[in-house]
C-alpha cells in the first residue's frame, strides 16, 4: 500500500511546540518530516500536500544551516512540491531538479528496488529477461517477497538455497501437467562417450543439441560454480540414469571431481528434481524451449474434432425376396 500522511505519526503536539519561543523546535521538525518524505518508497496526493504545507512554513522560519541541509536532502527528489521549491529560491537556495533515468536498467532498478510498487505481468518479463544477465537486478526481484517463486523460475541459478528450494517445489506443482516423453537411450550413451573421452566441447555440443537448446546455453549462468548446476537439469532432462549422472560428475571435470561436497550437491540436485521439472527449470532459465526427442509424432485423441473417425461398414443389403403374385379371380 503506498505511504499516504494518514500512516505518518502525529505531530500537531511537536508543532504547538514550535510555538513557544523559549522552545525552538522548527529545524527538528523541519528536518525529521524532510528525511520522511525523502525515504517514502511511493508519495499519493494527501502526503505531497501536507509536506507542503508544513515545509512552505517553516522553511522562512529556520535558521541557515537547516535551510541548506533541507534543500540538500530534497535535491533529486521527483515529487518536490513547487512552493517548497519556491520557499527555498527566496532564501537563496535551489534544489537540483529530479534526476531522469539515464536507460532503461537504470528506471528497471529503480522500479524492482521500490517495494510500494506492485509490478505488472508485462513489466515483470521484461525484468526478468534483465536480470538473467545482471546479478544485482536478479538478487533485488529474488528478495521481493510479492513476486511468487514460480514467477522467479527464469532466476533460479541466481538464488541462493532457500530460493531455489522454493522455485523448484513451484515448478514441480505444474511441471507434471504437461506430457514428458521419454528421450532415447541414444542421447545417453553418447554423453557417456563423451565423457569417457574427455571431449568437454563435444560433449556439452552433444546435450544441446539432445535437448534443442540454445547453441550459447551455458553463457546462462553468471559464474563457472552455477554451469555445472545448468549442467546438472540438463543431464535429468537427457533421462540420464544416476550412475551415468555421477560418472559425468566425477570425470568430465578434474575441479568438480576433486570436491566431495561439490559432486554430493549435485547428486542431491539430480535425485530431488524430477525430470518434467528440469525440462520446465531449463526452459525457464534459457527463455527458449526444451525439445524433447522422445516421440515425435503429434498425439490425437480419438474423439477430438480433427481426428478422422473410421466409417462404418456399408450395411449388408439384404436380398430382395420374391415377390408372390397376387392371384386374381
Amino acid at each position: 500500500m503506498p505511504a499516504s500522511v494518514s500512516d505518518t505519526p502525529d505531530l500537531s503536539g511537536l508543532i504547538e511546540l514550535s510555538r513557544d519561543p523559549a522552545l525552538d523546535l522548527k529545524p527538528v521538525i523541519l528536518r525529521v518530516q524532510t528525511d520522511m518524505f525523502v525515504a517514502a518508497p511511493s508519495r499519493d496526493r494527501a502526503m505531497i500536500h501536507a509536506f507542503e504545507s508544513l515545509a512552505a512554513g517553516l522553511i522562512p522560519t529556520v535558521d541557515e544551516a537547516t535551510a541548506a541541509i533541507v534543500a540538500d536532502k530534497l535535491g533529486g527528489c521527483p515529487d518536490l512540491p513547487e512552493a517548497v521549491r519556491a520557499a527555498l529560491a527566496t532564501r537563496g537556495l535551489d534544489v537540483a531538479p529530479a534526476r531522469a533515468p539515464q536507460d532503461q536498467a537504470e528506471a528497471d532498478r529503480a522500479l524492482a528496488e521500490n517495494p510500494g510498487i506492485l509490478i505488472g505481468t508485462r513489466v515483470l518479463e521484461r525484468l526478468l529477461a534483465r536480470a538473467r544477465r545482471e546479478a544485482d537486478l536478479a538478487r533485488i526481484l529474488l528478495a521481493r517477497p510479492d513476486i511468487p517463486a514460480a514467477d522467479l523460475a527464469p532466476l533460479w541459478l541466481h538464488a541462493g538455497s532457500d530460493g531455489r528450494r522454493a522455485i523448484g517445489e513451484a515448478v514441480e506443482a505444474t511441471a507434471a501437467l504437461r506430457p514428458c516423453p521419454q528421450a532415447p537411450r541414444s542421447l545417453a550413451s553418447a554423453l557417456v562417450e563423451r565423457t569417457h573421452a574427455r571431449d568437454v566441447t563435444g560433449f556439452i555440443a552433444t546435450l544441446g543439441e539432445g535437448l534443442g537448446l540454445p547453441q550459447d546455453y551455458l553463457g546462462a549462468a553468471p559464474d563457472p560454480a552455477s554451469r555445472y548446476d545448468l549442467l546438472t537439469l540438463a543431464l535429468r532432462a537427457a533421462d540420464l540414469r544416476e550412475g551415468e549422472a555421477v560418472f559425468v560428475f566425477l570425470t568430465l571435470n578434474d575441479a568438480v571431481a576433486r570436491s566431495v561436497e561439490r559432486v554430493f550437491s549435485l547428486v542431491t540436485l539430480f535425485r530431488e528434481t524430477s525430470r518434467a521439472g528440469a525440462r520446465d527449470l531449463l526452459s525457464a532459465i534459457l527463455g527458449a524451449p526444451v525439445l524433447e526427442r522422445g516421440s515425435q509424432a503429434e498425439h490425437r485423441p480419438f474423439h477430438g474434432p480433427e481426428t478422422a473417425k473410421p466409417r462404418a461398414a456399408a450395411a449388408t443389403v439384404r436380398p430382395a425376396l420374391p415377390s408372390r403374385l397376387r392371384r386374381t379371380i
